[in-house]
């Protein structure tokens, strides 16, 4: 057997120079070899995106915009709805709409009946008593304007208007109660009991509020059942009407029971349901929010054609 061989270590290390010495010319004539223009697909897809001209936007003025990355379109949320008119509103314009009011809320019953509202894919117009509405509720009178429902005024106590002496105070404390809950002002408002007189109509269009009524009244507040406030309400409605009844005052379970159905059937006969502002053509108001505004906010291509938006001052 032949003996090992013997390695010094100054012969590794020379070894080991040349090896390295090879790599680097080897390395050296790939990169004199690479064509021009060529490289990675990545380097190209970069070099080609730093150098890639701003695009005009649709509608510009032709001058080159860019948008800041990150950036988000302003949001809008609803504020309020302006509303006209200095007769009693008893219904709106004859045509294949209805719109459903519940008054005397909020209470412990009105939760159910916006998941109702959601679950059917309705709207409705809430007639809130101002004393009735407190921090408790906030979160839920947020979703109901998210869902697209309108809140109205119900005075402050519910007093009979013409009994009382100060009727502007019952009708501006709720609307500041509920602009403090909500950040939206109401435009309509339902006289208790429906007792009302020329002084209280000009009261409330002073305040910017449109007095409402109604034209299809089930009277549910007397409990007569749930098959009999459907009959009731299917009975009487023809296109325009206005429908009262109750989410508070009182435990309202045959209420909202019989709703599912008699939204049901209205569409059946080809009715839209409404809120009573849209149903009476008011125009909702919108403003740029200022803060984060969750559920509430909605881009401009997306706010109603008839949307008047409010600018906040300078």
């Amino acid at each position: 057997m032949s003996p090992p061989l013997r390695r010094t270590r100054g012969a590794g290390v020379t070894a080991a120079l040349v090896v390295t010495a090879a790599l680097v010319a080897a390395a050296a004539l790939a990169l004199v070899a690479v064509p021009a223009g060529a490289g990675s697909r990545a380097t190209r897809t970069r070099a080609r995106a730093r150098v890639r001209p701003p695009v005009a936007l649709p509608g510009s003025s032709g001058a080159p915009q860019q948008t800041p990355a990150g950036a988000m379109p302003p949001l809008y949320r609803i504020v309020g709805c302006a509303s006209h008119g200095r007769a009693a509103y008893r219904h709106g314009p004859l045509r294949r709409e209805v719109a459903i009011g519940f008054d005397d809320g909020p209470a412990p019953d009105t939760s159910a009946f916006v998941r109702m509202l959601e679950r059917s894919h309705a709207r409705a117009t809430f007639f809130m008593i101002g004393d009735q509405t407190r921090a408790i509720y906030r979160g839920m009178l947020l979703r109901e304007l998210a869902d697209g429902d309108v809140l109205g005024d119900h005075t402050f106590t519910h007093p009979y208007l013409t009994s009382v002496r100060d009727v502007r105070a019952q009708l501006s404390r709720t609307l500041a109660v509920i602009r403090s809950l909500t950040g939206y002002t109401p435009c309509v408002f339902r006289p208790p009991y429906g007792v009302y007189d020329q002084s209280i109509l000009d009261t409330a269009r002073s305040l910017g509020l449109a007095t409402v009524m109604w034209n299809v009244d089930p009277s549910d507040y007397t409990l007569p059942g749930v098959a009999a406030i459907e009959q009731r309400v299917l009975a009487h409605v023809v296109p325009g009407s206005i429908i009262i009844s109750h989410d508070g005052g009182g435990t309202r379970a045959e209420t909202l029971a019989a709703y599912p159905g008699i939204i049901a059937a209205l569409r059946a006969r080809g009715y839209r349901i409404v809120t009573i502002p849209q149903l009476l053509g008011f125009r909702p108001v919108y403003a740029p929010c200022s803060k984060p505004c969750g559920r509430l906010g909605v881009a401009r291509p997306a706010l109603p054609r008839n949307a008047i938006i409010e600018h906040p001052p300078p």
